[in-house]
């Protein structure tokens, strides 16, 4: 079997975590390459609560306990529940819109470019814990204590004063933008830094964190 083709793959969906299994795939590859792909991915699962939901496999009720187990000790992920889903019915597919007579054609996701974005409006407070797989947008203040966690970019339309870690899979191309660049610890990749205290009395100033060569630059925008 081709394992990069048939292999354990996962989606983040609004009810929680789908993971799709071969039917084919023996128990022991599904336990090894969900162990790996959650260990990879361990910054992003680490202190997550979600919901689990499988298809493909038809796992055991043991082997379901297996999984969820491998999950936890491999990422430290919360793991609410467990259930095996039927495979989704095909979306009978429409004619894309236009405008303008040109047609509106999907776009899939390039790098860091495009893709999954995930809008907070509103201040993001103290206890708040925001985990995405895609890139983050907040439309107002990340305050102190706060933290936010993104596989792609992060921008603040807004003071940011909690943590922020974009890139979280490795990717050390994400970037972070703010209106005020104050966080107490900024992550971009495996890359951590932690910005100068600066006063509150100063005006906001647009800036955007990157990597070079290695160290995480702050410049304004």
């Amino acid at each position: 079997m081709d394992n990069d083709t048939k292999g354990i793959s996962f989606k983040g969906t609004a009810e929680g975590l789908v993971i799709l299994i071969p039917n084919e795939m023996e128990t022991d590859l599904v336990m090894s390459q969900i162990a790996e792909k959650v260990k990879a991915a361990e910054k992003f699962f680490r202190g997550a609560k979600l919901n689990v939901i499988y298809r493909g496999k038809k796992l055991s009720e043991k082997e379901e306990k297996q999984l969820v187990k491998i999950m936890v000790d491999n990422s430290g992920v919360t793991v609410e529940g467990i259930r095996h889903e039927l495979a989704a019915k095909p979306v009978e597919k429409k004619r894309p819109a236009n405008i303008s007579g040109i047609p509106i054609r999907k776009i899939f996701f390039k790098e860091l470019e495009e893709g999954p974005c995930k809008f907070v409006r509103g201040t993001v407070r103290s206890g708040t814990r925001i985990l995405y797989e895609g890139n983050v947008v907040v439309i107002g203040d990340a305050n102190p204590g706060s933290e936010i966690v993104a596989s792609g970019n992060i921008v603040i339309f807004g003071a940011l004063r909690g943590m922020v870690h974009a890139g979280a899979d490795g990717n050390r191309e994400a970037f972070i933008a703010a209106l005020k660049l104050a966080p107490t610890q900024l992550r971009i990749g495996d890359i951590i830094t932690r910005c100068p205290d600066t006063s509150e009395e100063i005006e906001f100033l647009p800036e955007i964190a990157t990597v070079k060569d290695g160290i995480i630059y702050v410049e304004p925008l």
